[in-house]
This record gives C-alpha cells, structure tokens and sequence, in this order.
C-alpha cells in the first residue's frame, strides 16, 4: 500500500534466481522536530525460495549524506525505519531526504529502492542570538551616568526560523528604557547615579506572529562619572583689637566674604577652617589657594588657612587689604572656590623714634635765660600714627628746675635762668649738665623712648691737644689675634676741661677690613683680626687726637708703626694635593714611580726646611721618599720589589698619605712645626700568569669554589683562524732571526781576522781613566789588549751628577743628591779625596788606539 506522500520506485536485478524484493509501508506524515525513536515506514522483503538474505539491508547514497534516519530489525523479514535525533529534523535545513535501500541474498542476488521522505514544516519558537541566547545567564552591560536620553545602549538581536517579523519588548517599562522594533535599547530619561538606582534588571522579550517567543535577562549598570563639582563650607575668623568672631560661608552662596585681622598677629595662625565635599564620591579632593601674595597658605589635605608672613601695615608696599581665594578641587581640576577678602587693621606695635637720642648743647661762657638748648624731634610708624608725649624722667628738667619746656611745645627744652661757667653752681656741676625726656605714643605707654640731653657750658678753646710722642714703634707677634693690645698713646689739653680727647686712625690701615682699632677715650690700639707677615710685614699709622670743643676743634697728630713679628703660622702645601699612578709588579728597588715627584711649598719656611714622613698606606714598606728632608720635591721611589707569586702580597692598591713637616731647619732655629697633607694613589699591575680558572676560599665551616668553564662556539670560528695566522707570523719570524743571525756570525769571523791583523800593532797594558779625580770613589776600567786578543771591548761608565747638598740629620754627615733621580752619596773630606786620586791609574803609554772601521765596538752605559 502506498501513501500519496511516498513515491516507490522497484528495480529487479536480472539473473537466473529472482532478486529480492521491498515492500514499503508509510506510517503516516512526518512533521520537522518529530522525537527521535518515531517509526517513519516499514520496510519487508520477499526472497526466492531455497534463498536466504545476506545481512540486514542497508541505507546506501543518502542525500544529504548525514541524514537521522536508520533501519531497525522487527523480524526476520521486516524492519522499521526509525529516527535517531541526530541531527534534528529542521524543515528550514532539509525539507526532503532521498534514502537507496539495498539488500543481497544468498544467491548473490541483489536489489535496491530509493525512498523520499518528506518533511513538514512546524512554526517554531524566536530565539536570542549572542549573550541573550540563554534564559539561565545575564547579560551585563556597563553605561555612563551622564548618557543622554536617546542614546542607544544595546542592540538584542533574535533569529525566526521562520523568518518572519518580531516584535521586541521590555519590561519593567516605566525603568527608563526603551526598545524598538529592531531591538535596539535606548535610555529614555537621564541617569544620575548619586540619586537614581544604580543598576536596572530588565526582561527582553521576542515575539513571532504566531505568538510563539522567547526572553532574555539584561542587567544594566551605572557608572560613576565625574560631573559634580565640589562643595565647600568655611569657617573664617575675624580678629580686631584682640577680639575673634567668626564668619561661616559655603561655595553655593557664591558670594565674597569680608574679614578683618590685626597686624602682627603670630605667624602660623589660623584664618579659616575648611571641609569639601563631593556627590560623585570619587576621592582625591584637595585645599589649594590663589592669592597676590605670599601671606597665606592653606593645608591642601585638611583645609586649614594659616597666615605665613608677618603682617605689617607699616612694610612699604604693603597693601592693607589682601584677596585670596580657597579652593576644593577634585582629581580632574573640579574645583569649589570661596572669594575671600583680609582687611589688615593697624595697631600700636610701634616705638616712636626720634631723629637723635644724644643731643649735646655747648655754651660759650655764658647761655642766656630761655635759650633753646633742644629740640626733640620724634616720629611714630603706626598708621595712623599716634600722638606723641614728652615727660621729662631725670636731670634739672622740669618746673622749678634749671630747664624746662616751653609751653604748648612739649619738644622745647629752654633754659629758666642764665647760666655762667664762672658761677659757683655752674661750677659746682661741672660745667656739664644732663636730662633724660621720655618719648611715648599714647596716655600709657607701652611703647617708650629715653633722649638723653647734655649741656654743656665751655671756655673758648685755646690751646691744641700735644702727644707726649711724635713716633710710636710698637712689635705685634705675627700669631696675635683679635684684641690684642698693641699699645696706647696719650695726648694732653690744657683747655678746660682738661684732657677731653678722643682719639681715632685717619690713615695708614688701607685694608678692605680695618686691622687695627683704637679706643676713642683711651688710646689703646688693638687688634681686630690676625695679622699676616707675608702679606703685610709693617704698618705705619697716623693717630689724630680731637678735643672736646665741637664748634672749633683743635687736633694733634702722631705716627705709630707697627712691625709685625714673623712666626711659623703656615702649613706646607703640596700641589697637586692627589698623585696619581700605576706600575708593574716587575719593578726593580730604586725605581722612581712614573717620574712622580711632589711639589710642597710654605709661605713662611724655605723649602730645604722641609721633611717628608709616610703617614699611612705604606703598607710591607714598598715605596719611600727620596730624598725625606732637605727638598721641597722628593721622589717617590720603589723601596722594596713586589712578590705576588709567594702569596704573601694581596694588596694592589696603596693609598699613601704624606705628612710634610717644615721643622728640618738648617740653622736649628726653634719653632712650631707645621704639617700638611698630600695623597698619592698607587695602583699595581700584576705582570705573572693569573691563578687557574679554578679555585677554592678556605675558610672556617665553609668551602666556597668557584669553577671558570671554557666552552667553544661554532659561532666563534675566527678564533682559531686568528690563532693559526698568529702562528704562522711567528714562524716567519723565526726563520728571519735565524737569517741575521747567520749573516752576523760571518761578519764576526772577518772582523776578528781583522781585529787580530791590528792588535799586533797596539802596545800592552795601555789603560784607560774614565770619571771625575774629585770624588771619594773612582771608576776605573783598565784594558789590557795583546796580540791574541779576539774581541776589542770597552766599558764606559758614566757618572751621576749630584747637583744639591743636605746634611743628614741623625749622623750629622754632608750627603749630595741628585734632584731628578734621588741618588745619594757621602761627600768626603779633602784628606780621602786626595787618597782616592793616588789610587788611580794613568796611561801608561800615548800612543793612540787605532781601530779597524769594521770593528763592532760594545758600549755598556751604568748609571749609579
């Protein structure tokens, strides 16, 4: 039976036997989505007698290839075509499958039959692509809270199999969110998130037109953004005439705010306390403060204004009102600001001073009643300034006193009566009378000032001051320092009163800094600092005596010299202060390090004063000083060798330190020794073979080894190759040696032939004197040549010039040295220079030598 849903096609094989033969039976439409395990047809087989089917028949050729179908045995005969579920039957994906059944029986008969399937379509459900997809998961999204309303924020997308046309929906719809037709979502109000929910949980929902749909959760998160400015609330504090108020504002009011201070109050007070906040909540406010000037400052973490200068209405330039502005800003320059204006409020902070607090009147003879004998003049720096008082505080001032003030002129000083200098009471007062006027600027004073007045009542001034001496010589050890009293002169004035003198230097100390000091009354000189020999050795003053009488003053005038006693008062200085140097290890005893020799010198010694000692650094005594005294440029010489390869010597590096002493007097004159300073770093290059790359530290409870690995490259090819050229150089070397060599033994044998031929005609026992007759010990080189003489040689030796003198201090022997290579050497006196020359030997003939020109002459040259 065949279904109008199913198209049967039967196909024979041809043979002998019958072949097998279907027969399908459709169980009914198959709808897309259909479970898996529904039966879709039935499927039998009929076979020929006395045949027998080979296996179970068999889904060949399927299109498409992956098909969810398979055959399932329900008899011998009869199997069932069943579905599997996988892959899911989608009307959308394959609306028809083609399936070939095929089958063999034992006779090797085969047969086959295509069968189509048809699939119904099935309206199906929406769904969600991308994180929407699944009903179980959230989808997260972060926005800002300053987004504008419109703004699209997420797009949901959702898939019909179907194709047909969805429609979105979102819920809760009064969130403040909107959805379109394609999904998109808008923000539909504004966000603020310091006073809206900070976060929103909504329902997507997809709906197809059959009513068929699908949901999503999306949930929506807010972001803090910075968009508030910082508010600001200051308390500020008033202070006038001592008493404090305080002002309390905030940066909303957005108005100036007016406080008063007084002048001088302390530094470091506080003006104002500050707190700031912020709706954004993001942190990092800080207290700044924009001011003209420099006489505020705020703390920028805690908000408190402090004043930092002093405030003086008098300061010129001052400005009585100063303008500052506080700031509250937050990370990205967000700023809160309080206009603040300071008036600065003058108080009594200032003594009144007067033009002279020392006024002297002098009367010739006679001063007449009511005579002005001052006039104080006295100011007040206060602003607005103050009235000034004068009182009279001590002396013959006042009412019923000598002197008084004249009425309505409280700054007048007059005389009541007229003074005489021969009337007892003048006399009897000394002719000198003195008054104290207190000076204050208010009814009690705080602030007070004493002018003292002196009146004096004079003769006329006839005689001259006279020093008892012209010419002052006085000696001042070079060593003295300040007030040391270099000595006094005295005048005299036979005027009344007698000896009213005072004494002061008008020339002779030229120096930027006055040296010398003398008192006005006195006439003692001292010293005001130290004086120096070698910059000034004798100073010649002129003193100048002044009397009393200061409308007509009479002088005198004497000269003072003043020598200055040389003392040892300097250091030797060596220049460089630091030497450097590097030598061998290989160096021999004697050997003058590089050349290096310091160069000392001293202001106040000579330089074959001076000694040398090694203070440090000099460790198992490699170097010395040569010479140590008696110059002021020794060399540093290698005293004892080096030996690194016994283990013995570690150290490489010596750090010298030179004293240089200026006691090695040549006269023995006593003093105090200066000593100075110089340094001489030495490095030593080791020449010997380094230790193995191997090696062990011993020490107690611990074994450190270190171990050097030479390891070759491929990379490192040309280190062979240079190897083998430097070999090959070598050998060529050789051989060229090996050449001269040679032609140098052939030239030998002819010069000795020659040599023989001329020694015939050469004397024996001819001798030769090299070297001065006037030193203790002579060089003398005697060659004695006879016929069977070989090889002619002769040795020169040359003597070393010893170009300076020094007496050694501990034997008390002359020694001469010589200043480029510190060689030394006894002088001796003149009985054992006349020995040494009867010890020398003369010529014993005169006649010439005569040389052959091709004999080679060997010269050897020692230096002593």
């Amino acid at each position: 039976m065949l279904s109008s849903h199913f198209l049967f096609l039967m196909l024979t094989a041809s043979g002998v036997r019958a072949a097998p033969n279907f027969v399908v039976e459709n169980a009914g439409p198959l709808l897309e989505n259909a479970s898996a395990h529904t039966r879709v047809a039935t499927v039998a087989v009929s076979l020929s007698p006395h045949t027998s089917l080979v296996g179970d028949p068999v889904i060949l050729n399927a299109s498409p290839v992956v098909h969810p179908f398979v055959l399932s045995r329900r008899s011998s005969y009869l199997w069932d075509l069943i579905i599997t579920g996988v892959p899911k039957l989608d009307f959308e994906a394959v609306a028809l499958y083609s399936l070939t059944i095929f089958a063999r029986d034992s006779s090797e008969a085969t047969a086959s039959q295509t069968l189509f399937v048809q699939i119904e379509d099935v309206n199906e459900p929406p769904t969600f692509t991308g994180s929407l997809a699944r009903e179980d998961q959230v989808t997260e999204i972060y926005i800002t809270e300053d987004t504008a309303p419109g703004t699209i924020i997420y797009k949901a997308v959702a898939k019909d199999p179907e194709d047909a046309v969805l429609e979105y929906f979102i819920s809760t719809e009064s969130s403040g969110f909107t959805i379109d037709s394609t999904g998109a979502i808008s923000t539909a109000t504004a966000l603020d998130f310091e006073r809206d929910v900070r976060s929103f949980s909504l329902v997507i929902k997809v709906v197809d037109p059959g009513g068929l749909f699908a949901t999503g959760n999306l949930k929506i998160s807010l972001i803090n953004v910075n968009n508030k400015d910082p508010t600001l609330a200051c308390s500020l504090f008033s202070v006038e005439n001592g008493v404090w108020s305080v002002t309390s504002t905030n940066s909303t009011l957005r108005r100036n705010v007016n406080i008063t201070l007084d002048e001088e109050i302390p530094v470091g007070t506080t003006i104002a306390l500050c707190q700031a906040a912020d709706e954004d909540n993001l942190g990092g406010l800080t207290f700044g403060l924009e001011a003209a000037d420099d006489y505020f400052a705020v703390d920028k973490e805690k908000g408190t204004v402090v004043t930092t200068t002093r405030l003086d209405v008098e300061k010129t330039g001052f400005a009585r009102a100063l303008s500052f502005s506080i700031k509250a800003c937050d990370g990205d320059q967000r700023c809160a600001t309080i206009l603040t204006t300071t008036y600065v409020h003058g108080i009594n902070d200032n003594s009144p001073f007067c033009d002279q607090y020392l006024i002297r009147y002098t009367g010739k003879e006679e001063i007449a009643k009511d005579t002005i004998i001052a006039k104080l003049t006295c100011h007040d720096l206060d602003k607005p300034p103050d009235t000034i008082h004068y009182a009279p505080s001590s002396g013959p001032v006042g009412s019923g006193q000598l002197f008084e003030q004249v009425p309505n002129a409280e700054n007048f000083i007059q005389v009541t009566k007229e003074l005489d200098y021969e009337s007892p009471e003048v006399v009897a007062a000394g002719h000198i009378y003195e008054m104290m006027i207190s000076v204050f600027d208010d009814l009690h004073p705080s602030h007070t000032v004493t002018v003292t007045i002196l009146v004096e009542i004079a003769p006329d001034n006839d005689f001259s001051p006279k020093f008892q001496a012209s010419h002052y010589v006085f000696s001042v050890p070079e060593t003295s320092g300040a007030y040391y009293k270099v000595g006094q002169v005295t005048a005299i004035d036979e005027d009344h009163p007698p000896n009213c003198l005072t004494y002061k230097i008008i020339s002779g100390d030229i120096q930027a800094v006055r040296r010398f000091w003398i008192h006005p009354f006195s006439g003692v000189i001292e010293l005001t600092s130290q004086p120096d020999y070698e910059s000034v050795s004798q100073y010649n003053l002129t003193v100048q005596a002044v009397d009393c009488d200061r409308a007509h003053p009479r002088t005198a005038e004497a000269t003072v010299t003043v020598d200055i006693e040389d003392e040892n008062d300097e250091a030797p200085v060596c220049i460089p202060y630091l030497s450097t140097a590097v030598i061998s290890d290989d160096v021999v005893a004697g050997t003058n390090v590089n050349g290096l020799k310091l160069n000392c010198h001293d202001r106040d010694s000579h330089d074959f004063e001076m000694r040398f000692e090694m203070a440090s650094g000099n460790e198992n005594l490699h170097f010395k000083l040569d010479p140590s005294r008696g110059t002021n440029t020794p060399k540093l010489i290698v005293q004892n060798p080096f030996s690194f390869e016994s283990g013995t010597e570690v150290q490489r590096r010596y750090h010298l330190v030179v004293h240089v002493i200026d006691d090695n007097l040549k006269y023995g004159k006593a003093i105090k020794p200066k000593t100075g300073t110089a340094v001489i770093d030495i490095y030593v290059r080791r020449t010997s073979t380094p230790p193995p790359p191997t090696s062990s530290e011993q020490r107690k409870g611990l074994t450190i080894v270190y171990t050097a690995i030479n390891t070759y490259e491929n990379s490192a090819w040309y280190v062979p190759f240079v190897l083998t050229l430097m070999a090959v150089f070598f050998a060529g070397l050789v051989f060229w040696m090996c050449f001269l060599f040679w032609r140098y033994g052939n030239i030998k044998d002819c010069s000795q032939k020659m040599a023989k031929e001329d020694s015939k005609s050469k004397l024996k026992g001819m001798k030769y004197v090299v070297g001065d007759r006037n030193q203790k010990e002579k060089n003398v080189i005697t060659e004695t040549r006879n016929k069977k003489l070989d090889v002619l040689t002769e040795t020169t030796v040359y003597e070393t010039v010893f170009d300076g003198e020094a007496i050694d201090p501990v034997s008390g022997k002359v020694y001469a040295y010589n200043s480029r290579t510190g060689a030394r050497k006894w002088k001796t006196l003149v009985g054992h220079q006349e020995e040494a020359f009867g010890n020398t030997y003369a010529l014993s003939e005169a006649r010439p030598l005569k040389e052959s020109a091709s004999l080679k002459t060997s010269v050897q040259h020692q230096f002593l």
